[in-house]
């Protein structure tokens, strides 16, 4: 019996040429191979024609889907390849690593020490640098004269042609960087290898000629230096165990990648894809493939510039003493000649190419939690896949299919799966909406996750919303929470919560909240007009929560200081802008009652009273001269600059452009100021100064444009309408100094 070491990158063409060569022509009996043994079952289905990588198996708890690992697995992973052959051959094939039952137990009992995240990614590789800050294999790099370990690795091992003795030498070079630097391995990594070992002597003790143990490079020392049993049996006593379930999930390169966080992740998922499928190409079609992509983005890229090119890439792979041109030589090749030493085309090629957005499949038939079956289900029929990179989607809810669309964007976002997120559509219309499609694999779980409250998406969506409504205890919060419902199409879920909504309302005293319901009340009414469904219930309460807000509005608003008046004077004005837009007569009638007592309401603060009588005045409900003598009354003598100022600044408020549009409005405070004389003029300028602060630059320059245009003249007036002398001397002076503090 002879047992032969594969030590392996976990996502690599070279590592993964190499296994594919040695399995071919040494036929093992047995191959053991570093993964989950939960997963021994799902193997068989990488045969499957409708398997196609990136895919990845995805471990989760039961009870807590939130606990989960995934395997990743490319066309050109060693690992994917392994179980290929050992399928198609009939070979036995055994998962040995740490089984996730104790590993996902393991994680639990960090969790509750805060110290691991609860989702993760198979680690396995990058978990060596747990210890130490840098990469062990920097330092053979280092040696070797390249930049890093990936570096060195890709040129040693990935675009090496001669493999001859290429795992004996990873096993010595592996070995020595172990001996150097013991505190490299991780605690976690010493217990997964004591499991592998004693897998591997079980193995052994069997009837098995040839056993081919592939895993990751930095196992492969302890593995060939076999400790005592007694001590790898203490290291395993006691762990603690969970239940676990596995199943496959569509992956992505961009999920692969190192920028994503995968700990064994890679740098270039797309390059070696390109590596794995042209092994004998001399970067012919990958500079081609650059080219025609450039010529995509309008760029004028000749056959003259593919040539220069790739001679490039391979002059520079020779000065460097590499057997074939890298990435890297590539990349500057690419830069020197079709960039002109302008790097900016490579992040063109970077997504596209050199990470690439692939997104794999999974056969119909692998173990799914029955929800996550139903919303592949809707997917397909609405022609809405899960697929890789982002898709922006702009919706009709007139057309029924765009309809139903919508209803599955919204109730998987009420679920928290936020694969479809809403934008903003152009108009005030109510039939339009635009989305915006990423798919990432953490997604799936929350799907798992949320499988406990139904087996269907509408079943689940509308059991845990109405858990979330049993514990809503304000208005506000139950208004939102119908607002999400609503274009969920959840009708009976909608009932109970206005019924609930009408008796919180009834016992609540609040009228801030009551009004910060408002809005997202009227807009529920107004949204449901395209989706045709029924909003009577919905409307009544709505009249019925307006008219308590009349009935205690009113002292909401009496004796209270800025701040909360400023909070109030948001809500108002939320609210009037909803009901507006509404445009319900009996609720127009309401709310402008409602307006006109706050505009005279005794004791109502006066930035509130303010925006009332502006209020009133844009809904012509005020005249010019009731307007003026408003003005005339709140900004005289009588009223203290605190109450002015507030007034003056309620009735202005975000009134810049309205006072340029507006020539009755701009016509009432240009005479109002106009006709104070300079005594009082000059006491109400800091007010002024104040109010007119709000503005923007632009408003306030446009004002002053216009207010000289009104004057009829273009020089320097006095409050009183009369010419102002000038000092030259003196303006000659200041002149300089102020055009110098502009930047004139």
């Amino acid at each position: 019996m002879a047992t032969h070491l594969l030590g392996i990158r976990h996502h690599g063409p070279g590592s993964c040429r190499n296994v594919a060569s040695y399995l071919e022509e040494l036929k093992p009996d047995l191959i053991l191979l570093e993964g989950p043994p939960e997963a021994d079952g799902l193997l068989k289905d990488v045969v499957d024609p409708q398997m196609v990588p990136p895919v990845a198996l995805l471990a989760y708890q039961p009870d807590a889907p939130q606990n989960a690992v995934f395997y990743p697995f490319a066309d050109f992973s060693p690992e994917w390849q392994t179980i290929r052959y050992a399928v198609r051959n009939g070979v036995e094939i055994r998962m040995f690593d740490l089984p996730l039952s104790y590993s996902m137990a393991l994680n639990n009992d960090s969790a509750n020490d805060d110290s691991a995240q609860s989702v993760q990614e198979d680690n396995s590789e990058g978990s060596m640098t747990d210890a130490v800050k840098r990469d062990p294999f920097d330092y053979l790099a280092e040696i070797a004269g390249y930049a890093d370990g990936e570096s060195w690795w890709e040129s040693t091992i990935e675009i090496r042609h001669d493999n001859a003795g290429v795992f004996e030498g990873v096993q010595e070079a592996v070995t020595a960087l172990r001996d150097a630097l013991p505190e490299s391995t991780s605690p976690r990594d010493l217990l997964r290898e004591a499991w592998m070992r004693k897998m591997l002597r079980a193995a052994q003790k069997e009837n098995f000629e040839r056993i081919a143990v592939v895993c990751g490079a930095w196992h492969v020392p302890a593995l060939s230096r076999m400790p005592k049993v007694k001590d790898d049996n203490e290291l395993l006593k006691g762990l603690p165990k969970v239940k676990v379930e596995c199943t496959w999930i569509p992956w992505t390169y961009d999920r692969l990648s190192l920028r994503s966080g995968y700990g064994a992740g890679i740098m270039s998922p797309g390059w070696y894809d390109y590596l794995w499928n042209n092994p004998d190409d001399d970067g012919t079609r990958w500079v081609a493939n650059v080219a025609a992509l450039l010529r995509q983005k309008d760029m004028d890229i000749s056959v003259a510039h593919v040539i220069e090119t790739i001679r490039l890439a391979h002059a520079t792979a020779a000065l460097r003493g590499l057997p074939s041109p890298s990435l890297a030589e590539y990349n500057e090749a690419v830069t020197t000649v079709m960039g002109f030493g302008d790097d900016v085309l490579l992040s063109i090629i970077r997504e596209q190419m050199i990470i690439s957005d692939r997104l794999g499949s999974v056969p119909d038939n692998v173990p799914k939690v029955p929800l996550l079956s139903d919303v592949e289900r809707q997917q397909k029929r609405l022609r809405v896949p899960f697929k890789a990179g982002i898709k922006e989607l702009a919706l009709d809810l007139r057309k029924p299919g765009d309809l139903e669309r919508s209803i599955l964007f919204h109730r998987l976002n009420l679920l928290g799966i936020s694969w479809a997120t809403p934008g903003i559509s152009e108009g005030k219309g109510t039939f339009k909406e635009t989305w915006t499609l990423y798919h990432n694999p953490e997604q799936i779980i929350r799907i798992i996750e949320a499988a406990i409250w139904g087996n269907t998406l509408e079943e689940a969506a509308r059991k845990y919303m109405l858990s979330q409504t049993e514990k809503a205890e304000r208005i506000m919060d139950l208004t939102r929470l119908l607002k999400n419902i609503i274009p969920a199409d959840l009708p009976q879920l909608v009932e109970s919560i206005t019924r609930r909504l009408d008796s919180l309302s009834a016992a609540s005293a609040d009228i801030v909240d009551m009004m910060r319901a408002l809005p997202d009340l009227a807009g529920i009414v107004r949204y449901g007009d395209v989706r045709n469904l029924d909003f009577s219930n919905v409307r009544g309460m709505l009249h019925t929560m307006t008219a308590r807000i009349l009935a205690g509005g009113v002292l909401a608003c009496v004796n209270i200081d800025e701040d909360a008046a400023e909070s109030l004077l948001e809500r108002l004005i939320a609210a009037d802008y909803a009901l507006s837009t509404l445009d319900d007569a009996e609720l127009n009638e309401m709310w402008t009652g409602f307006i006109s007592q706050l505009r005279g309401g005794s004791n109502v603060h006066p930035v509130i009273a303010g925006y009332a009588t502006r209020m009133l005045h844009d809904k012509r409900l005020l005249s010019s001269e009731e307007v003026a003598d408003a003005l005339e009354y709140r900004l005289s003598v009588g009223n203290t600059p605190a109450e002015m100022a507030y007034w003056l600044e309620g009735f202005l408020r975000a009134s810049g452009t309205v006072l340029l549009l507006d020539e009755n409005l701009w016509n009432l405070v240009n005479d109002w100021i106009c006709s104070q004389d300079k005594d009082t003029f000059m006491e109400l300028l800091p007010i002024l100064r104040r109010t007119f602060s709000e503005f923007t630059p632009v408003e306030r320059r446009k004002l002053g444009e216009k207010a000289r245009m009104s004057s009829g003249t273009t020089g320097t007036r006095d409050v009183n309408g009369g010419e102002m002398p000038h000092n030259e001397e003196d303006a000659a002076k200041v002149l300089p100094v102020v055009c110098r503090l502009l930047g004139l």
